[in-house]
């Protein structure tokens, strides 16, 4: 068959990875997306042994991603700090799957992947392109942009994020429900904060109704932290609402110093707030010649920090089957089979994961003790993508 050219909604970190995974397969992609520049955006990500197989498969190494490699995850009572049980992470969990646990600046993922999918073709991504409308006809789809312009592709991936434009256009609109958490981020120079104040772990101080999460990013240089809260009224969804730093702060005044100092050392520019919502999963993803990938298919709260990951899954799978399935309809239906079942246990995982991590007093029966370190993600960071779809040659 002729390679389709394929048109992706959305330069982020899945429709990059999609691009990247689809140039590996010799296929023709341009990538559209909104922003006029691609500037810095984002703070921490984790990324999981199941998301690093594919991008070490895809020739991002870890050299590239000025990352911080954490020792371990350690969840702590929020007044003491002292720790209420610990998984290990660095070489046991890399041992364990075959590919390591990071820490990253979602920046420097982006581009690692931007920097791979233009030396390939420095063409792919076109800024400043709005998506308004997409049209699809048996032979082709249609994608219009605020400037009046539009493009035709054989095949359309909508990577456009949470609130995609792409999915708007040709589905029902995917009901919302706030959870009543209020996710608040800062991000700060190591340099300012006490030495030794924060141990070089994913750390998780888990209160009733709160929960902080924090972790070093570019090797140390930088410490990114989430402070999950309860509120009752602010359901904006968006990551770059500005935080009030004293509001914050007075979520916490009763916990533990480490907290408590990290709070009061954010810059007031670098504090950011968002509500987290929960969607059902859906029951289909793709039309004839359009589909969804990430958050604009599978929407999750944070609490698995799967989102970038499973948006990375997702390219792998559907760079696999355009490439080996000469149906573009039966490859989309394809792909959709092998991730909906996937991704729908990670939305339900997330959210009960949250509801827990604020019920303090069921930390202790939750610890991993019985049935090894990693028993209870065996699921998650054992899957590989890569060798259940593996790479063929476009040769």
């Amino acid at each position: 068959m002729n390679p389709p050219q394929i048109s992706i909604v959305g330069a982020g970190i899945g429709g990059l990875a999609a691009a990247l995974a689809l140039q590996q397969r010799g296929l023709s992609v341009r990538v559209f997306e909104q922003a006029r520049a691609l500037a810095p955006v984002g703070a921490g990500v984790h990324i999981s042994p199941n998301g690093m197989h594919v991008l070490s498969e895809l020739g991002i190494s870890t050299d590239t991603l000025n990352a911080f490699r954490p020792g371990a995850t350690v969840i702590r009572e929020y007044q003491t700090s002292e720790p209420l049980f610990e998984t290990p992470l660095g070489n046991t969990i890399e041992q364990a799957f075959g590919s390591p646990f990071l820490d990253l600046h979602r920046a420097d993922l982006h581009q690692a992947l931007m920097t791979q999918v233009q030396a390939n073709d420095p063409d792919t991504v076109v800024l400043n392109k709005m998506l308004v409308s997409i049209t699809e006809k048996s032979d082709e789809v249609t994608l219009r942009f605020t400037d009046k312009s539009q493009s035709t592709a054989q095949v359309v991936i909508g990577a456009d994020g949470v609130h995609s434009v792409v999915r708007a256009s040709l589905f029902d609109s995917l009901a919302a429900e706030y959870t009543g958490h209020v996710a608040y981020r800062g991000l700060i120079a190591t340099d300012s904060l006490p030495d030794g104040l924060i141990d070089p772990v994913l750390n998780i101080w888990a209160g009733p109704g709160k929960h902080v999460v924090a972790y070093y990013l570019r090797n140390g240089e930088l410490l990114n932290y989430v402070a999950a809260v309860e509120e009752p009224d602010w359901t904006t969804e968006s990551w770059t609402t500005r935080a009030d730093v004293a509001q914050l702060a007075d979520y916490f005044v009763d916990w533990h110093t480490s907290v408590k100092t990290l709070i009061a050392s954010t810059p007031a520019e670098a504090c950011y707030k968002w509500a987290l919502l929960v969607r059902p999963p859906m029951q289909n993803w793709s039309t004839g010649r359009t589909t969804l990938l990430g958050d604009a298919a599978h929407p999750m709260v944070p609490y698995m920090a799967q989102g970038a990951v499973m948006a990375i899954e997702d390219a792998w799978v559907l760079s696999h089957y355009l490439a080996t399935e000469s149906d573009i309809a039966i490859a989309l239906a394809n792909y959709g089979s092998a991730r909906q079942g996937r991704t729908a246990a990670v939305q339900r995982a997330a959210w009960e994961q949250g509801q827990k991590t604020h019920a303090q007093t069921q930390h202790q029966s939750d610890s991993v003790a019985s049935g090894g370190h990693f028993a209870k993600t065996q699921w998650l960071y054992g899957y590989n993508v890569c060798t259940e779809y593996p790479l063929i040659d476009p040769d």
